[in-house]
C-alpha cells in the first residue's frame, strides 16, 4: 500500500499539484523506502529529457497538420482551434509518458528476481562461548555469550544491508554511502554508514543498549519510524526492551504522534585505563561499574556458561565495581566476596548459590 501511495505522489510531483501535505507525506515516504529516491530521481530525469527533445515535439506539430489538412483540405484551421488542439495533445502525452515510468519502473520494482530475499545464514553463540566473523561487504562482527545473529549469505548490489540480532554483538561496519547498514533487535533499529559500535539486547533482560564507539548512527524506535534518536561518539542509548515489536500498536503509520518512551542518552562507562564497560567484552575482558550483584551474576552465567542463584534476596541489591580477564569464575566471586558483602557455595550439581 505503501509503495502505490509513493508512485501517486511521485506523479503528482513530476506535474508539479502537491499540496503542502502531501510534500510531508512524499518525504517521509521517500525516508521510509530506500529505493524511493533512486526511483525519484529516475522518474525526473527521464521526463526532463523528454521535454527537452525537440524531435518529438517536431514529429507532433507534422502529425497535427496531416490530421488537419485531411479533415479540411481548403481550409486553414484557424490560430486558436490548432493551438489549443496541440495544448490537449500535449497534455495526453505528457500524462501517457508519466504512467508508463511509474508502471514500468513500479513492476521492475515489484517482480524483478533480483529482490527476492538472499539465502540467509545464522551464527548462534552458547553461553560460556564468544565468536568472530566477516559479513559478505567485509563488517566484521563479535558476537557475545548466548547471542544470534541472522544475516545474508551475499549483500547483492540492489539490495539493503540488514541483519538481526538477539543478544549481544559488536559491528565494525564496511563504509558503503548507497547501502546504509542495519541491525534489527526487538527493541530497535540501528541505521549506519561506516562506524563502530556494541548492540546489547537479550530477550531476558529488561532493557536495550547501543552504545557508539566511532561514528555515527541513527536508531530509530518504532516501526513507522517517527521516532529517530541520533548517537554520536561516546553516547550510548538504553531503552525498554521489546519495544520495536510493540511500536506496531503503539504508533500507526497514519498517526503524527511519536512514542511516549522512556529513552536514557548517557556517556559510555569508562572503569580504568581506558577500559569501557561497553566493549570490554571484545577484548576478552569482564568489565561492570556500579552495578547490582543480580546484574553482575548474569554476566557472570552469560560469560562462563554457569548458573547462579539466590538464596538470600537482599544481596541482589549489593553494588560491585570490577574489570576481569580471568577464564575462572570462581577467581571472580572470590575477589567479589572479599569485601564481606556476601558469601556463595557450589551444591551437588555445580549450581552457585549466593548466601
Amino acid at each position: 500500500m505503501d509503495q502505490e501511495r509513493l508512485y501517486h505522489l511521485l506523479a503528482r510531483e513530476i506535474a508539479n499539484e502537491l499540496t503542502h501535505a502531501e510534500t510531508e507525506e512524499l518525504q517521509q515516504l521517500l525516508q521510509h523506502h530506500p529505493h524511493a529516491s533512486y526511483i525519484r530521481e529516475l522518474f525526473t530525469r527521464q521526463w526532463e529529457e523528454v521535454s527537452q527533445q525537440e524531435y518529438p515535439q517536431q514529429m507532433l506539430a507534422k502529425h497535427l497538420q496531416r490530421l488537419e489538412q485531411a479533415a479540411a483540405p481548403e481550409e486553414e484551421a484557424e490560430e486558436p482551434v490548432a493551438t489549443s488542439g496541440r495544448r490537449l495533445w500535449l497534455r495526453i502525452v505528457a500524462a501517457a509518458a508519466s504512467l508508463a515510468i511509474i508502471a514500468v519502473v513500479g513492476w521492475k520494482l515489484l517482480y524483478r528476481p533480483a529482490t527476492a530475499p538472499p539465502p540467509q545464514e545464522q551464527l548462534v553463540t552458547t553461553k560460556g562461548t564468544r565468536s568472530k566473523l566477516v559479513l559478505p561487504d567485509g563488517t566484521r562482527v563479535w558476537l557475545n555469550a548466548g547471542s544470534k545473529l541472522d544475516y545474508p549469505k551475499t549483500f547483492a548490489v540492489d539490495q539493503q544491508r540488514i541483519v538481526r540480532l538477539e543478544g549481544e554483538a559488536f559491528f565494525d561496519v564496511t563504509t558503503d554511502a548507497a547501502r546504509p547498514f542495519r541491525v534489527q533487535t526487538r527493541s530497535f533499529t540501528i541505521l549506519v554508514l561506516g562506524t563502530s559500535f556494541n548492540v546489547r539486547a537479550y530477550p531476558e533482560e529488561d532493557s536495550a543498549v547501543t552504545s557508539l564507539v566511532q561514528g555515527a548512527v541513527q536508531v530509530q524506535l518504532d516501526k513507522a519510524g517517527k521516532q529517530l534518536v541520533a548517537l554520536h561518539p561516546n553516547e550510548k542509548l538504553t531503552v525498554p526492551a521489546n519495544l520495536f515489536e510493540q511500536s506496531e500498536e503503539l504508533v500507526k503509520e497514519s498517526d503524527t504522534k511519536k512514542l511516549q518512551v522512556p529513552v536514557y542518552k548517557q556517556p559510555l562507562t569508562q572503569v580504568r585505563d581506558s577500559v569501557l564497560t561497553e566493549t570490554a567484552w571484545v577484548t576478552n575482558k569482564l568489565a561492570f561499574k556500579h552495578l547490582e550483584l543480580e546484574k553482575v551474576t548474569a554476566m557472570l552465567e552469560q560469560w562462563y556458561g554457569v548458573e547462579i542463584g539466590f538464596r538470600n534476596e537482599q544481596r541482589k541489591q549489593l553494588y560491585f565495581t570490577g574489570v576481569f580477564d580471568t577464564g575462572n569464575v570462581d577467581n571472580v566471586l572470590e575477589a567479589l566476596a572479599s569485601t564481606n558483602s556476601f558469601t556463595y557455595i557450589k551444591d551437588a550439581n555445580g549450581k552457585i548459590w549466593i548466601e
